[in-house]
Formats: C-alpha cells, sequence, structure tokens
C-alpha cells in the first residue's frame, strides 16, 4: 500500500478580494454608542408591562409602611394616588404607542401595587392602637410586615380601590396626543 500525498489548497493572492457575502463593516455603525437602558426597555413588547410591575410593587411595599396604625380613607387615598402616578407615568413614558395594550398593562400592575400596598399596611398596623391592647392582654401579638405582605400576597387582588387606582393608571398612560 502506498500512501498519496494530500493535496494541498492553493494558496489566495495577496491582493485576493473578500468574498462577497461578507459584508464591510460599516465605520459609523462601529463608534455609535449602545442604546440606552430605557430605550431597550423601549424595544421590547413586555417592557412596559414589567417597568410598570417593578414600579408597582417597590412603590407599594414601601407605601405600605406608610399606612397609618388605623387605616382611614384619607391616607389610603393620598398613598394609592402616588402608586397609580408612578405607575401610569412610567408605562406612558416607556411605551412606544400608548395604545389599549399598554393601558391594559397599567391596569394591571396598578391594581396589584395597590393591593399590596393596602393589605400589607393594613394587617401590618394591626398590632397597634386598640388591637394591641387587647392581643396583649391574652398574650398574643398582631402579625408582621412579613405576615402581612404573605397575606396579600394569598388573597385576591379585587377591591374597588384598586380598581380605580388601575383606571386611573390607564388614563393617564392613555392621555393626550400619540408620539410619532
Amino acid at each position: 500500500m502506498t500512501s498519496e500525498p494530500a493535496p494541498q489548497p492553493e494558496p489566495e493572492p495577496e491582493g485576493a478580494a473578500a468574498p462577497d457575502h461578507a459584508p464591510a463593516p460599516d465605520p459609523a455603525a462601529a463608534s455609535s454608542p449602545p442604546p440606552s437602558v430605557l430605550e431597550r426597555v423601549r424595544r421590547n413588547r413586555v417592557g412596559a408591562l414589567a417597568a410598570g410591575l417593578l414600579v408597582a410593587l417597590a412603590a407599594g411595599l414601601l407605601l405600605a409602611i406608610l399606612v397609618p396604625t388605623d387605616p382611614n380613607l384619607l391616607a389610603l387615598t393620598l398613598l394609592g394616588a402616588l402608586l397609580t402616578a408612578a405607575v401610569g407615568f412610567t408605562v406612558r413614558e416607556l411605551s412606544p404607542r400608548r395604545g389599549l395594550l399598554d393601558q391594559g398593562a397599567a391596569f394591571v400592575a396598578t391594581v396589584m401595587g395597590v393591593h399590596v400596598m393596602a393589605v400589607t399596611g393594613t394587617l401590618d398596623g394591626i398590632g397597634g392602637g386598640l388591637a394591641k391592647q387587647v392581643l396583649s392582654m391574652i398574650g398574643a401579638t398582631g402579625p408582621g410586615y412579613d405576615d402581612a405582605l404573605l397575606a396579600s400576597l394569598a388573597s385576591p387582588a379585587f377591591s374597588t380601590g384598586g380598581i380605580l387606582c388601575g383606571l386611573a393608571a390607564a388614563i393617564i398612560v392613555g392621555w393626550g396626543p400619540r408620539r410619532p
């Protein structure tokens, strides 16, 4: 058995051009900066919803601390309005079209945020005032913040206040002329 040497590929001439299917790099594209974080969120189909949910839950948990020990209508209305404005303007700023889907995203995010805020703040405040005195007589304490948060996540989020706040956030998103 004799072995034949494998054919060697011929070297290309030094002046050969690149193949036609490989585009030449564009010098203008290489020097342009990458898009900002906000621009990447705007380009994502669910970016406005994700940002709205993030703002709703973060603001809801932070505002739950401000719910007074004896929750009253004024406090819950003001805190709900703050959360509604935060979510509405977040979704409005991050949605390129501000259509019906973006309004629905703002509605859902706001209802969830208001629910988490109201239930967590109310249940966390049970351990104060007259309830604290009654609970101390039997040697018990009210639920803590973590138990109140778990209760808010486990309960359904249908309340008139949450729905009204969600509608207000949807109006904020769709208000005014559309961007080109």
